[in-house]
């Protein structure tokens, strides 16, 4: 996985665990969320100003009421390529603000 770029294809339960996150905080308020959101998946911590900002949707992320271990894996797997990673957070908030 050297310079390989993120396809979506690929990862069909990751996407749809996304889908998942993106219609459970659909109604969540905008802070941070993108920031909330993939830093929760790609390092298992948050800054205490998005904590501050958007307490609830960083409750929510947190507490594990998401299934998102595919989400997980795939930042863990790929840690080593800064294209693909880069590639996948462009996915990921495209998707959560509708783009």
């Amino acid at each position: 996985m050297s310079n390989e770029k993120f396809d979506s294809a690929n990862y069909p339960n990751a996407m749809s665990e996304l889908s998942a996150l993106k219609r459970g905080t659909a109604e969540s308020p905008i802070y941070f969320k993108v920031e909330i959101i993939v830093s929760y998946l790609k390092n298992h911590s948050l800054e205490t100003a998005w904590i501050d900002a958007n307490p609830s949707l960083s409750r929510m992320i947190t507490s594990g009421f998401f299934k998102t271990a595919h989400l997980e894996s795939i930042f863990d797997s790929g840690r080593s390529n800064k294209t693909f990673l880069t590639d996948y957070e462009h996915h990921i908030t495209k998707l959560l603000m509708g783009r």
